[in-house]
């Protein structure tokens, strides 16, 4: 018995986190089809596999979450008649909910991957065991307004190393020290920080590296958490030598791309950012490392953004349609 759908979203775009997500759904039915219900839902959730190989073995973890989960029932029991049908529907997104995304993690010992997801579902239940009950789902872009745990305000961070060395007269310190006046940076902003590196040695910093990193923290259940770092392209510095008993004041700035922000209100799956500052010392020397920990992120108001163009399929209002499980496919 054939039924076509479209779910049309009033707004073409993303979604930010507390926005109301509205629409129409038309379907058309080649024949009369008796339903126990129309139900119209907004779904969100996240899934998390990991795969763990050690020697010869495999093992799998997991987790799940649900961000949202609202159900509204359209249509009692009922014959619909044959022809064209309109559902009109309105919800509104929690507050505090992860964006949607995808992780990819392969390397020799793990293999993750990570979907959070949101849709709008139409279902249309019939009465009987032989009869399939009719899924349609339209997938939505959600972004997330930054929730700041970090300070606004300027702030100092530093790192001190003793080195052994013998017989001199100095303290044989490393001291790595930098401020930053706000730590919450906006969507494509700038990372500016003062740095110092006072060298209160006798030997000579090769250089300072200064890079921007991003840090992925998984947790499945039944594993303990995994942290991985990526160093972030075209978002490095470096200093020249730094000689015995001098110090170096090393002001620099970083501009965040555009597609670098934080992922929070997910307790599988979170993405920071630090700023390393790395004083490389020669060879038998442990080399001395600051991390100044940084928040990405959009902090203008709900419809405060430009939400980018619409996909194809949503510029041609077409609806996935799934007859066959609500599990994501990963």
């Amino acid at each position: 018995m054939g039924v076509t759908c479209e779910i049309n979203l009033n707004k073409s775009g993303s979604y930010h986190a507390g926005e109301e997500v509205s629409g129409v759904i038309r379907y058309a039915l080649h024949e009369p089809m008796e339903t126990e219900s129309v139900t119209v839902s907004l779904k969100g959730g996240g899934r998390l596999k990991v795969q763990r190989r050690h020697r010869k073995h495999t093992r799998r973890y997991s987790n799940r979450e649900v961000y949202v989960d609202i159900d509204k029932i359209m249509q009692g029991h009922s014959t619909l008649e044959p022809g064209q049908h309109e559902i009109e529907f309105k919800f509104k997104l929690p507050e505090k909910i992860p964006p949607t995304f995808t992780y990819r993690k392969f390397n020799t010992r793990h293999r993750i991957i990570c979907n959070i997801k949101y849709y709008i579902r139409m279902k249309i239940y019939r009465p009987g065991l032989l009869h399939m009950t009719k899924h349609f789902r339209k997938e939505l872009n959600v972004v997330s307004t930054l929730t700041p745990t970090l300070p606004t305000e300027p702030s100092i961070y530093g790192e001190r190393s003793k080195l052994f060395q013998l017989c001199t007269s100095k303290t044989n310190t490393v001291v790595i020290k930098a401020t930053i006046p706000n730590s919450v940076i906006p969507i494509g902003g700038e990372i500016e920080i003062q740095g110092e590196i006072e060298n209160d040695t006798n030997i000579v910093i090769k250089n300072v590296e200064i890079k921007l990193l991003e840090v992925f923290k998984i947790k499945a259940k039944g594993h303990s958490a995994l942290k991985f770092y990526n160093e972030i392209q075209n978002c490095e510095r470096q200093t020249g030598a730094i000689q015995s008993g001098c110090t170096q004041v090393i002001p620099f700035s970083i501009v965040v791309p555009t597609d670098k922000t934080t992922l929070q209100h997910s307790s599988m799956l979170s993405r920071d950012y630090t700023v390393k500052m790395i004083a490389n010392l020669p060879c038998f020397h442990r080399n001395v490392v600051l991390e100044i920990p940084v928040q990405i992120g959009d902090l203008s108001q709900i419809g405060g953004q430009d939400d980018g163009l619409p996909s194809y399929w949503e510029a041609m209002g077409m609806a996935e349609k799934d007859n066959s499980s609500d599990e994501d496919e990963e």
